[in-house]
């Protein structure tokens, strides 16, 4: 509880953002007196921090140190503008790292993006902080992958489950074995679902499996630890289910992940992360079930949320005004379709338009004007996922 009243206090001196939201509610630091006093603090939607940071570019007032002082800012699909604040383990998944028994000993190929998104980072970070060796590997390039792979003997992978499914096709593809040519003996996993039937194929080749959750402005939120069902929370983190209408906090069934960070330089304080999730029972406050889902209209797809908002933006600009995306899962892959009513073939580089806007690349089919219907959802997920039973 002190430190929870030292960063509120600092947050409501040094951060004009959280300050007109407490004075809004009619509220002042010391109104908050326990972690129950938190629901008295409206919840800051994700959904509108695109909004709320444009008003005052570049993060909303909310945080407490200047743009020119920071170590790195990034920008993730919203736009939302994410600070790095300093260069040690800002977004502290080493605490995630060191239960999936990542050491000074493992070298680790790291294919998170360090292309504006923060995930590069969060986990190149964390592996130093560990006194990990770290690859830079970034994205795609399978074949100069699983070759960095071989030649450096690398132990350890951080990134999405259906990345590392590309690349152990390619390792197979090649005859190359595990144990004589791939010394991996660990991964984890992060921004995707983890299936059972990806699991076991990981633990089939001896590599031990940990998956995480986190997000690109709260950082680390929970993971597996292997000591109890579902994800442990983050120590770093005051993390809430709520009513996402009202913003009560909830012990049982589900709702809303809430987030209250303990950072003075970027103080997220009842931050709703859109996520929904719930207590694994008889671990309530202690043990998440996993992501169950989405509030708003956002889509995870290969890890990048895709929005309607950012899709209607660009295809407008470009002159069509009705679409329809699809997400299947195929062979462990997303497959993001993206039906345009056009009487005439597409633009030629609209595929890029649009990749450079939501991260991720779809698949554009042309169909005439009429076919989709106007009432209907414009982002239809079709992916199932068998998620264990906590």
């Amino acid at each position: 509880m002190e430190s929870l009243k030292a960063v509120i206090q600092y947050a409501y001196k040094n951060a004009d953002g959280f300050r007109k939201q407490m004075d809004k509610a009619g509220l002042g630091p010391e109104d908050i007196q326990s972690i129950k006093d938190l629901a008295k603090i409206p919840v800051l939607k994700k959904d509108d921090l695109p909004e709320v940071q444009n008003e005052n570019l570049p993060f909303g007032h909310l945080a407490t140190i200047r743009t020119s002082d920071m170590a790195r800012i990034f920008m993730s699909p919203g736009p939302i503008y994410d600070p790095q604040t300093h260069e040690k383990d800002f977004w502290r998944f080493s605490e995630a790292l060191l239960a999936a028994g990542y050491s000074e000993k493992d070298i680790v190929q790291n294919t998170f993006s360090y292309h504006l998104s923060p995930a590069g980072f969060m986990f190149d970070s964390a592996l130093r902080e560990l006194g990990a060796t770290v690859i830079p590997a970034g994205t795609g390039n399978r074949e100069l992958q699983i070759q960095v792979m071989k030649d450096l003997q690398v132990t350890g992978y951080v990134g999405t489950p259906s990345f590392f499914s590309i690349l152990l096709d390619a390792i197979e593809e090649k005859g190359w074995t595990f144990g004589k040519d791939i010394h991996l003996k660990k991964a984890f996993f992060i921004a995707e679902m983890l299936t059972a039937e990806m699991r076991k194929r990981c633990e089939e080749k001896a590599i031990s499996v940990f998956e995480g959750y986190g997000t690109a402005d709260c950082g680390c939120l929970a993971y597996e630890d292997k000591l109890g069902p579902g994800l442990k929370i983050s120590s770093s983190a005051i993390i809430q289910i709520c009513d996402p209408l009202t913003g009560e906090e909830l012990l049982t069934g589900e709702g809303e992940v809430v987030v209250t960070l303990f950072d003075k330089s970027y103080p997220l304080i009842r931050f709703g992360t859109g996520d929904l999730s719930r207590w694994v029972e008889g671990h309530e406050g202690v043990r998440l079930a996993g992501v169950l889902g989405r509030i708003s209209d956002g889509v995870k797809v290969k890890g990048m949320f895709v929005r309607e908002k950012q899709l209607a933006l660009v295809l407008e600009q470009a002159g069509y005004s009705s679409f329809q995306g699809i997400i299947k899962r195929e062979n462990n892959q997303d497959i993001f379709e993206l039906f345009i009513e056009s009487d005439t073939d597409l633009q030629t580089d609209l595929g890029e338009k649009l990749q450079d806007v939501i991260r991720v690349s779809p698949i554009l089919t042309r169909i005439k004007k009429g076919h989709i219907d106007r009432n209907g959802k414009r982002l239809i997920d079709q992916r199932s996922y068998e998620l264990k039973k906590i």
